[in-house]
């Protein structure tokens, strides 16, 4: 890991950064991150407790440690069609057309503002990589206040957007430079598993789901890599809430339920049986 505080993911220039919105006299708070991510594509952002998500997980995933003094940390996604507006907006094309590596360059673009924007008001804070299982992200999207984890299929489900939204970054901050980080449990009453006919499992081809929360990584590994899910992850598309603002076909969310990289990880090393079992809800899922 680098020496810096500071992410080397946020300092790349992406191609399709040309006209990205930039934040004139930003000053440190919530909301305004929250304005000027949205202005680039990451409609969702909120804040966790880095203490009492750490308290939540075992020692190997606890990250406050990683940059001393950390209290907060910056949690940055999208859902529904915000990335693609966005990238429309800017040159014209569709992610669907271009694929997962332009939607990697324009999220990393995006977060690389926010950063900038931390850094100019010296932030201190540390990017905090997502794949290969470090995290786990729904679990880190419902601390955020993005949604829920389904007790069902441990998909994170928004009250608006259902299961099409991501986790794309986490930022460690340095104390709490943005303010103290409030419990924003969208969740509170939002319950849509409670009278659900389970259509996440029924259509889940490898039958990788149990009904109660947790996933069999190493069906679904086994089921995408044998082309399984190629256009997209059955179980989410099922899912009856929020489908008006599912991907289109072939779109880059879509056509990817989960990173196979570290579904592969997941699958060799059997990590993720080694978590108590309310921890194992969504490895399946981005």
């Amino acid at each position: 890991m680098a020496s810096s505080c500071e992410s080397t993911a946020a300092g790349r220039k992406p191609r399709h950064r040309r006209s990205l919105i930039r934040a004139a006299a930003f000053m440190p708070s919530l909301s305004t991150v929250q304005q000027l991510a949205a202005r680039n594509g990451l409609n969702l952002c909120g804040l966790v407790d880095a203490n009492r998500l750490d308290s939540a997980l075992p020692p190997e995933h606890r990250v406050a440690a990683e940059l001393e003094g950390c209290e907060s940390i910056l949690v940055l996604g999208t859902a529904g069609r915000s990335l693609d507006l966005e990238f429309q907006r800017q040159v014209g094309a569709s992610l669907t057309r271009l694929g997962e590596r332009a939607t990697e360059a324009l999220v990393e673009g995006s977060v690389g503002l926010v950063a900038d924007a931390l850094r100019a008001q010296q932030v201190r804070f540390r990017r905090v990589p997502l794949g290969g299982g470090r995290l786990p992200r729904n679990r880190l999207g419902e601390a955020a206040g993005f949604g829920v984890v389904s007790p069902v299929s441990g998909l994170l489900l928004h009250p608006e957007y259902g299961p099409w939204l991501r986790v794309r970054a986490a930022i460690l901050l340095e104390g709490t430079p943005l303010g103290e980080p409030v419990d924003l449990d969208r969740g509170f009453g939002f319950q849509p598993c409670a009278r659900c006919s389970q259509p996440c499992v029924v259509a889940c081809p490898p039958r990788a789901l149990d009904g109660v929360g947790s996933c069999d990584s190493a069906r679904c590994a086994a089921h995408r890599r044998g082309g399984g899910c190629r256009v997209g992850c059955d179980s989410r598309i099922a899912c009856p809430v929020g489908a008006e603002h599912a991907d289109r076909p072939s779109a880059p969310m879509r056509a990817r339920g989960a990173d196979q990289v570290a579904l592969a990880r997941g699958d060799a090393g059997g990590w993720w049986r080694l978590l108590p079992r309310t921890l194992r809800r969504g490895v399946c899922a981005p």
